[in-house]
């Protein structure tokens, strides 16, 4: 294994469960990205916002994409760009929105990276109309050291493709990837916000804006009975012909998986989390239920609000996000209401979106109500967690692999269905499994 640029480094993964040290490099050129690390495994690290240890563990050598943002191609006219994976979705905007030009699908923060996005195959503000990221991939270039750079899509090794896109980098480094843009009509969000008091009423209101741009629920999840479930459904519609792009619009707080945690203790506790959600109540309930917001801002609601996140301290906070089928939902929803009153976890705050594809191999996708809820990571929280795990397994659901960083192998195993043919196929491809991360070791793949 090369020493030349190699250092040792601490990680952790966004949500604080998991924290390991392992050897590093920052490679700037294709040649040192390709270089030989004898037979070490190895993993690409883009942004490290997963809440799961996808981007380290398992003994691996962590190669750091951050250097790999350059733009490759532009093609307003065909809406297609060409980037290379280590580029974030907030510079990729920064490009593409005074072209009057978007992604459908973008997941939370604007520092994500486009490698990720698709290892991950995340999904956006209203997965019913827009899906996942990978639908808008036309194509990839993928390096493995034993096949080479490959440039790989749907119609060229397609089943490659299909393994890459929600493979957790598990097939190899993705280098670059070829996007497809869709049209926006304007640079401004009007945001209609809608509020109810229980989960029943956010199901019917979901499906009622199922055609909007953005589509979500926030509701109060802390267990007590006066305010549980309460929240507001917000949905967006992009005004035609509104504003402009401008660099001040693309801003973002500066917020890391190292940084999340700075302050060592938690600063939410059962009475904190508590008046924390009653104020975020209070204060929303108290502005006009209309407002219009610069197109960035509402496609990255967290960007200028990572204080949420720090709050929890370097212990972490701990979430599961569960895809329940439409028939399920009613009883779901039920049964966690009367398991998180009998058993008084440290819940926080919960969310639901709707979906309408089409689930495979190990992507988070489907038909049904996706159901997200954050706790404070405590021991409460995490034997919670596992009364969730045998909830989504008793419906049909699948949890996302990627929002949890201690999901058993043997519920992923239950929950997915083509689990066995993921890991023959991914095996058949990489018999020497080079690429390996905590997430593969503990889920078996």
């Amino acid at each position: 294994m090369p020493e030349a640029g190699m250092r040792r480094a601490r990680f952790t993964s966004f949500d604080g469960g998991v924290v390991e040290y392992a050897h590093e490099i920052r490679p700037d050129r294709y040649r040192v990205l390709e270089s030989a690390l004898d037979k070490h495994p190895r993993i690409a690290r883009g942004g490290g916002y997963s809440y799961a240890a996808a981007s380290f563990g398992a003994g691996s050598v962590v190669l750091q994409m951050g250097a790999f943002n350059r733009v490759l191609r532009f093609d307003r006219h065909k809406a297609l760009i060409e980037v290379e994976a280590g580029i974030t979705l907030g510079d990729l905007l920064h490009i593409t929105l005074p072209a009057g030009l978007s992604l459908p699908a973008l997941p939370g923060f604007p520092a994500i990276t486009v490698g990720g996005c698709i290892a991950a195959d995340v999904h956006g503000k209203n997965p019913a109309r827009d899906g996942t990221f990978c639908g808008s991939v036309a194509d990839l270039t993928l390096y493995h050291p034993r096949h080479g750079p490959m440039r790989i899509g749907r119609d060229t090794e397609a089943s490659l493709f299909d393994l890459t896109c929600g493979g957790y980098g598990l097939t190899g480094v993705i280098q670059a990837a070829t996007l497809r843009l869709e049209p926006v009509p304007g640079q401004t969000v009007k945001i209609h916000r809608t509020s109810f008091g229980t989960l029943e009423d956010a199901i019917e209101l979901l499906r009622d804006a199922q055609g909007a741009t953005m589509a979500y629920t926030w509701h109060d999840a802390v267990p007590a009975r006066a305010t549980f479930g309460r929240g507001f459904l917000y949905r967006g519609a992009i005004c035609p012909g509104s504003g402009s792009a401008t660099n001040s619009g693309l801003k973002s707080d500066s917020l890391t998986a190292a940084t999340r945690g700075a302050v060592p203790v938690s600063l939410l506790t059962r009475i904190t989390g508590q008046a924390l959600t009653s104020a975020f109540w209070r204060l929303e309930s108290s502005r006009p239920s209309q407002s219009e917001l610069p197109l960035f801002e509402a496609l990255f609601p967290f960007a200028r609000r990572s204080a949420y996140f720090r709050l929890y301290g370097r212990r972490g906070l701990a979430e599961s996000q569960i895809l329940v089928p439409n028939r399920e939902i009613g009883g779901f929803l039920s049964d966690l209401r009367r398991e998180l009153f009998k058993r008084q976890p440290p819940s926080l705050m919960m969310s639901l979106k709707r979906f309408e594809g089409n689930q495979r191999l190990l992507t988070f996708d489907g038909e049904g109500v996706c159901v997200t809820i954050d706790f404070m990571r405590t021991s409460g929280a995490l034997e919670f967690l596992a009364v969730l795990d045998r909830m989504a397994m008793a419906v049909g659901g699948i949890p996302n692999i990627i929002k949890d960083s201690r999901l058993p192998q043997h519920v992923v195993r239950a929950c997915y269905p083509e689990y066995a043919h993921f890991c023959h196929r991914l095996l058949d491809y990489d018999p020497d499994r080079v690429f390996r991360s905590e997430l593969s070791q503990r889920l078996g793949l």
